[in-house]
């Protein structure tokens, strides 16, 4: 666990770091190419320009702007000043039905509604590399790694540009000004073309790719990160909607009547993700020296008495830490530009108040919140999804309880002589780690709080006049993104850490899946999951899915489908509020089970438990089946670009 660092602007990643203060590159990149070349007479403007390419990383953590929100996890503020704006919340209000070819949200396509123009970046990549020869006072080594990094950057972008869009148009170089009209009228490429440039530019990226950075220069792309990313491109490749979809796109072709998506299943893409998946993962867990995170530090004053006795403590501890311990073992690639000054990121967002200062909300705004559907995700703690588990009492998991006084396995998270309802007892460690429900224990300023949810209860429920705006409308909270020891106060007291784009837990469970969709069930998938389910104590699934006395579905894991549940909750579960599981479930096509029921909560306007835990509709959800499968291109592109072919559903 790191050590407490306050009064000071705390980002980790040297590159990083002048992302903060640098100038835009391309609003000052003139036509002339003599001017051009001046931004790069130097190797301090260089440097310059090679952070702006980093700079349209679009995972930032900027919640208004960032499709972290996008899916069903989250609940935000409610009222008419979020609900009413598009510009608040953009991910939710996407899922709401808000996504429309006027004026498309979080475009990434052009930067419309908030989102990042990632084909400006790639023309910031494309500049960079034009003329990086001219760099002076650089050696050899330093440009091949600078042209590696921006190779890479430029793959991604691309990358991330098919997970909205599918076919995209493939940037390989820039228009020049003396280029005709047709030179800027490209065509979108059939996606197993785009997937295969992006594998490639990451392939171009490695040879002169370090094997890991430094301290000083963590979040810079080296070898274990870029083998990773292409690893997961390749598990999107082989995912069912970019995989032989003729269920969704058979009928969308280019002018020549040639299909973007592949009409074919081809179970070979299962086994080159997996290869890759082997290749990154051995350079993680060696050069890289990456592993599944345990938590070694200096226990919390206020634990240190429930340690021992503790049922779910330690796992709870490795859950927690694993994405707040800065630049752990178990970051594969962290993002550590955050902006947590103001307006800032999930962390001010989802933090409670302060005990101390109920009246001012400083860097606590507890206004994003989870669904109920969450609540019923995580496992029992035998490890098995609630409604598996023949041991929990899963038809009366609304039941209104009190909790034990003398329940050790809750001890340190569930207030004692309470009443809650069984759905919030007996649950595996993460749903403890991550989740605060209504008489639940939240670490956060530094203390441990006695979470209340209900009305005119504090911290976290509604209350008339300070806050009137500002709690859980969901009345669940989520703590996964707020470190235990920041503070109420100035901004400067807040811990900031890199936010993890891909964690080792990511990459075996990616392999789990592949694996598993290749060869069906085997010891070595089995094995990769309990990598992950280790961490916070879970029995192995081949044992606990054989147990009759545990599981309704005995030897569930022995089949394929079977298997691929488990893989997919698994997944869902450990991955939960880190912007996967949108991307997931439209990757395996089970949009429609999850994005077209409203987003329950409890009803925070009473004060009696009885009255308390009574489900209602916060938010709705819309998703049509293929339209919402990918992002609209905004209607003016193809007014300039009449080559362009907008995605099936979006003509208007």
């Amino acid at each position: 666990m790191r050590t407490r660092n306050k009064n000071i602007f705390y980002f980790i990643g040297g590159l990083l770091i002048a992302l903060s203060s640098c100038t835009n590159f391309l609003d000052v990149v003139p036509d002339n190419t003599t001017e051009i070349q001046h931004l790069f007479e130097t190797r301090e403007k260089a440097f310059n320009a090679l952070s702006t390419c980093y700079s349209y990383m679009p995972f930032d953590q900027n919640f208004h702007n960032d499709m972290v929100l996008a899916g069903d996890e989250w609940v935000p503020r409610l009222d008419a000043e979020v609900a009413g704006k598009k510009e608040q919340v953009r991910g939710c209000k996407i899922m709401e039905g808000w996504q429309n070819s006027n004026d498309p949200q979080l475009s990434t396509w052009d930067g419309n509604g908030g989102g990042r123009d990632l084909y400006e970046g790639i023309r910031q990549c494309n500049i960079f590399l034009k003329y990086v020869d001219i760099i002076p006072n650089i050696t050899d080594e330093e440009k091949a790694d600078w042209v590696a990094q921006v190779t890479f950057l430029k793959s991604y972008y691309h990358f991330s540009l098919i997970k909205n869009y599918g076919p995209i148009i493939i940037m390989d170089k820039n228009v020049e000004a003396s280029d005709g009209i047709q030179a800027v009228r490209h065509e979108r490429q059939p996606v197993d073309s785009c997937f295969n440039y992006v594998v490639s530019l990451i392939d171009q990226s490695l040879k002169a790719m370090p094997d890991f950075r430094n301290q000083s220069y963590q979040g810079q792309i080296d070898k274990t990160v870029a083998l990773a990313v292409k690893a997961k491109v390749l598990v999107y490749a082989a995912s069912p909607l970019f995989n032989g979809n003729s269920e969704f796109y058979s009928t969308f072709t280019n002018e020549q009547g040639e299909p973007y998506f592949n009409m074919n299943y081809n179970k070979e893409k299962w086994k080159k993700a997996a290869d890759a998946l082997d290749v990154a993962i051995a350079q993680a867990e060696g050069k890289g020296n990456r592993g599944i995170y345990i938590f070694d530090g200096k226990i919390n004053a206020y634990d240190v008495k429930d340690w021992e006795q503790s049922g779910i403590m330690k796992s709870v501890y490795n859950a927690k830490y694993s994405i707040l311990d800065s630049w752990n073992s178990e970051i594969v690639w962290g993002y550590s530009n955050i902006d947590d000054r103001f307006n800032g990121c999930i962390q001010t967002a989802t933090n409670m108040r302060s005990t101390e200062e109920l009246g001012k909300s400083g860097n606590c705004w507890q206004w994003l919140g989870a669904s109920y559907r969450m609540t019923e995700l995580f496992h029992t703690k035998n490890g098995v999804p609630i409604d598996e588990d023949i041991t929990y009492s899963y038809d009366d998991r609304q039941k209104v309880i009190t909790v034990p006084e003398d329940d050790n396995y809750h001890l340190g998270f569930i207030q004692p002589l309470e009443k809650t309802i069984k759905l919030h007892l007996n649950r595996e460690p993460r749903f403890y780690a991550w989740l605060a429900t209504d008489r639940s224990i939240w670490r956060t300023h530094d203390v441990k709080n006695d979470t209340k949810m209900r009305v005119s209860e504090a911290p976290g429920g509604k209350r008339i006049g300070d806050n009137k705006t500002d709690f859980y409308w969901s009345g669940i909270a989520v703590k996964k993104w707020v470190h235990p020891e920041t503070m109420f106060g100035g901004w400067t007291e807040r811990i900031i850490y890199p936010k993890p784009i891909i964690r080792m837990a990511d990459l075996y469970l990616m392999r789990a899946e592949a694996n598993n969709e290749y060869n069906g069930p085997q010891q070595k998938v089995y094995d990769d999951l309990n990598k992950v389910r280790a961490r916070v104590n879970l029995p192995k699934v081949e044992e606990v899915y054989s147990n009759a006395k545990i599981v309704k579905n005995v030897g569930k894991h022995t089949t394929k489908s079977g298997l691929r549940s488990i893989i997919h909750q698994e997944r869902l579960i450990e991955l939960s509020f880190e912007g996967h599981r949108y991307y997931d479930i439209l990757r395996w096509k089970r949009a429609a089970e999850f994005f077209n029921s409203p987003l329950l909560g409890w009803d925070i306007d009473k004060s009696s438990a009885d009255d308390f835990y009574v489900l209602s509709a916060k938010q709705l959800r819309e998703f049509e089946t293929p339209r919402n499968y990918l992002f609209p291109i905004k209607l003016s592109e193809l007014t300039m670009n009449p080559k362009l072919v907008q995605n099936p559903g979006w003509s208007h």
